[in-house]
């Protein structure tokens, strides 16, 4: 039987994490500030990632760019509140008998800023140019997506190269942003989108601020609470504060470390959402040493997990020794390896991989970016105890990415991508060659793809899953930290800081039905 999403109730099978969802429309207020809000006002907000190019299909990574070019983008789908995946263009959508392909309507009476009008063939160009273009990043991000056929002005039939149960969380993300056809080979596309968005952006200094406007006659006020939203970056979560309890901004995103501090602010309200992202340190197993199970197995258990959380964390992130937090289906109620602090194993399994004095290794982190640099000192410590010496390097963001992506390096630590999918977060992690340069088992790859395949239902799909996770802690793919939990911190005014849906699954903000009240 074909699974329809009607406009007021959601029904989508297989791949995402909610199941059954609950509504299907634009997200409200939630239980921020109480009173009118003010259709006036500017929002202002700072951010720990840095305003990048504009380009959708072209960005270096799409939860840094999520932030900034949702807000200018629409996609079909969205992400609400609890992990459901609700309407945006496509108003509702149909999942065939053989779950081979989905069939999206798509709302009426859209426009692009540039005035084109939004149908099916924009639909279909855009995403064929993030699929087929030769400077796209995001054709691992869209694999699911086999071809997509113009069925009339008002609809578009998207085959999947797998089970398409999973294209309404896939088409949620910002790489299948929807870019007007007119604007598709315009050489500044990277600084001046053209988008269906609630809001069109009036100034962009890269790596540094971007001032977005609202765009009259959107289709969802909802969405564009706030006349004016200013954004900043800010890597230093004591700066944010600083210019959160001094008026200096209204909303950001807030560090594990400093949630006590935040609590006690005057006039700020901070809201933590369910962990979901996992900090991790990302290991390349193209390198000599982290190539060898055995190493990999060693550095999970000479880390301290709960010492780490409790110090730098506050406590605010939740142990975690495996790739998926409890969240989602594939997480391991009794996983095969528990990697406990152990430095005695450590040094057993190092031995054993033939290094039994220890090695050298390098890891990349943030360059200002807390916790992860506070974390990768706290390991670089805690891992000389089993004679392992951690030389770190530090880089900003683009660079940081790119440069992981090249392979030079031995370990990565930050945090995991994620999905409302589970099947799309294992397959973001490690199938992605940006992400996870080196070779996978061949065993983790067969069993996401029996998670994937159309002819698995829910409980094959659970249990293919929850066996890629056990091939990922068997092998120690990487090494796991502690879920994450995404903490936004905002002036009491500030209304929809609690009900962003990417934050529940990835530590970003999205300021989309987000303003300040009078």
């Amino acid at each position: 039987m074909a699974s329809r999403c009607r406009q007021g109730v959601a029904v989508v099978v297989g791949l995402v994490v909610a199941g059954v969802l609950t509504a299907c429309g634009s997200s409200d207020g939630g239980t921020g500030a109480v009173g009118q809000v003010d259709r006036s006002a500017t929002l202002r907000a700072a951010l720990d990632t840095p305003p990048p190019s504009m380009d959708p299909h072209t960005t270096a990574s799409a939860i840094a760019q999520h932030p900034y070019s949702s807000l200018v983008y629409d996609r079909l789908t969205q992400m609400g509140p609890d992990l459901e995946v609700r309407p945006m263009l496509a108003m509702s959508w149909e999942l065939a008998a053989d779950r081979r392909s989905m069939t999206f309507s798509l709302r009426d009476g859209v426009s692009f800023s540039d005035g084109t009008a939004l149908d099916a063939d924009a639909v279909k160009a855009s995403l064929d140019r993030a699929l087929t273009s030769p400077e796209s990043t995001v054709t691992s991000a869209l694999a699911v997506i086999g071809s997509v056929e113009v069925v009339d002005p008002r609809t578009v039939r998207i085959t999947a190269t797998e089970s398409a149960a999973a294209l309404p969380a896939v088409l949620a993300g910002t790489e299948a942003s929807i870019v007007s056809p007119a604007a598709l080979r315009n050489p500044d596309l990277d600084v001046r989108p053209v988008g269906s968005g609630p809001y069109q952006l009036e100034e962009l200094q890269l790596g540094q601020t971007a001032t977005f406007v609202r765009r009259e006659g959107y289709w969802d006020p909802e969405a564009q609470k706030a006349a004016r939203i200013e954004m900043s970056f800010m890597p230093d979560p004591n700066a944010r504060l600083s210019s959160l309890s001094s008026g200096q901004i209204d909303i950001a995103n807030a560090a594990e470390g400093m949630y006590e501090q935040v609590t006690r602010m005057d006039g700020v309200v901070v809201h933590a959402y369910p962990a979901a992202a996992t900090i991790n340190v990302r290991l390349n197993t193209n390198r000599p040493n982290i190539d060898k199970a055995e190493v990999r197995q060693a550095l999970n258990y000479a880390i301290d997990r709960e010492a780490l959380v409790q110090s730098l964390l506050q406590g605010r992130c939740d142990a975690i020794g495996q790739p998926l937090p409890e969240i989602y289906p594939g997480h391991l109620t009794d996983p095969p390896v528990a990697y406990t602090h152990d430095p005695e194993r450590a040094r057993q399994l190092l031995a054993q991989a033939g290094v039994p004095g220890g090695f050298t290794m390098t890891m990349l982190v943030g360059s200002g970016n807390r916790p992860f640099d506070q974390l990768a000192t706290a390991m670089q410590a805690q891992l000389v105890e089993v004679g392992i010496t951690v030389e770190i390097v530090t880089q900003t963001a683009p660079t940081i990415f790119e440069t992981w992506g090249k392979g030079g390096f031995d370990a990565y630590t930050i945090v995991s991508p994620t999905s409302a999918s589970p099947v799309i977060t294992l397959r973001n992690t490690f199938q992605a060659a940006s992400r996870y340069p080196g070779p996978r088992p061949p065993a983790f790859d067969e069993a996401l793809a029996a998670a994937a395949s159309p002819a698995s239902d829910d409980t094959t799909v659970t249990a293919s899953l929850e066996r890629a996770s056990s091939v990922a802690v068997e092998e120690a793919m990487n090494v796991w930290i502690c879920g994450r939990r995404t903490h936004v911190a905002a002036q009491d005014d500030v209304v929809g800081a609690d009900t962003m849906g990417i934050s529940h699954f990835a530590g970003i903000l999205d300021l989309r039905g987000v303003g300040r009240t009078g």
